[in-house]
């Protein structure tokens, strides 16, 4: 084949065009090689240090996602000296790293709520702070720590070693303790824009909520006297008082 260089993957033979990387014609030929830096939208960066193959010939490692294919080279994906690489990489990586992705209990939360932000707020006894950032995703933190039904807790990790952390009795504690305090929602200015919202339910209300701060004038239709959907006309009061 013209324009191409011989070179062994695994021990498989591939014909490769040397404009590509070990780790592109590792793909096109179904050979995986894991990576958490690289992206095909953006130019290879190698930061992460996970895509790393030996080169067996060369007794050496290097970066498959910005190493360009050279003729005679003998990589392996998976040897030890690879996989010992990897391993100390993640381990680099994870050093510094305080579970600061998003945990089940976020991913899970309806709400979106940031439930662990939240809950590392409460627990340096920054209960105004936690408050806050539990609205804003959920401008009915008083409601929801009462009636939520805690797919955040289902879904923690913590049940799995003894029981889940308790997140709807902080949720239902900081709003209790500093609902009093927040000060009206701020909003932009008004845009000259109307919105009709039917159904005064908690989706309807939350909706309004969010609009009437983006700058809409908000107006919500609802067939019952009282606004409060479900909240007001389904849940009985000894679980969710009136107000």
């Amino acid at each position: 084949m013209a324009n191409t260089v011989k070179i062994k993957i695994n021990g498989k033979e591939i014909q490769a065009d040397p404009s590509k990387t070990i780790l592109n014609v590792a793909r096109e030929n179904s050979i995986d090689i894991p990576t958490l830096c690289y992206d095909p939208r953006l130019p290879p960066y190698g930061s992460c240090l996970v895509c790393v193959v030996e080169l067996r010939n060369q007794n050496r490692l290097v970066m498959s996602c910005t190493t360009p294919v050279a003729e005679g080279m003998d990589i392996y994906t998976d040897s030890e000296m690879a996989l010992e690489s990897r391993q100390k990489a993640l381990s680099m990586l994870l050093s510094n790293h305080y579970a600061d992705c998003r945990g089940p209990c976020y991913v899970n939360c309806p709400a979106n709520v940031d439930v662990q932000g939240y809950l590392a707020l409460a627990n340096a006894g920054l209960y105004y702070e936690a408050l806050e950032l539990i609205r804003e995703t959920n401008p009915m933190p008083l409601t929801c720590g009462r009636v939520c039904v805690r797919y955040c807790e289902a879904n923690c990790r913590r049940k799995d070693i003894d029981s889940p952390v308790a997140v709807n009795v902080m949720k239902r504690y900081v709003s209790d303790l500093e609902y009093d305090r927040l000060p009206p929602p701020k909003c932009t200015p008004k845009n000259g824009k109307k919105v009709a919202i039917v159904g005064g339910g908690p989706s309807g209300l939350t909706c309004g909520y969010y609009l009437a701060k983006m700058g809409y004038s908000v107006t919500i239709y609802d067939k019952q006297p009282k606004l409060g959907g479900m909240l007001r006309y389904g849940i009985p009061e000894y679980r969710l008082p009136q107000a």
